[in-house]
């Protein structure tokens, strides 16, 4: 049953910024056992708390307009879901997560080599 006013409840593939926020931690976070005085002080917190945040707004909302495209896309092409159907989405999503991920590691190695 839909929400009221049409809005559909946010579900999994709903969830804004999860993926980006965590491949920037990780990547902050072996830069950190790399080099830890790079992240004393302001640094750090600005590169965690401010860097978090803003990867998980800004990246996590583009992606998830790009799979809201690519959901329609195949409703469009796929009017009827089967196996084949599922296989070309889970593949499609696969694609822009590997994407998402290089984009998001090589935003972070940039910031942290401005930073440092």
């Amino acid at each position: 049953m839909p929400a009221p006013g049409g809005a559909r409840p946010a579900g999994g593939a709903d969830m804004v910024g999860i993926w980006p926020s965590a491949v920037w931690i990780v990547v902050g976070t072996l830069f950190y056992l790399e080099h830890p005085q790079n992240f004393a002080g302001w640094k750090g917190a600005l590169y965690y708390v401010v860097g978090t945040a803003a990867v998980a707004l800004v990246i996590g909302l583009v992606s998830l307009n790009l799979r809201r495209a690519v959901a329609d896309m195949l409703a469009e092409v796929f009017p009827h879901r089967d196996r084949f159907t599922d296989l070309v989405s889970l593949m499609l999503r696969l694609m822009l997560a590997t994407a998402e991920g290089m984009l998001v590691a090589l935003l972070a190695r940039w910031t942290l080599g401005a930073l440092g």
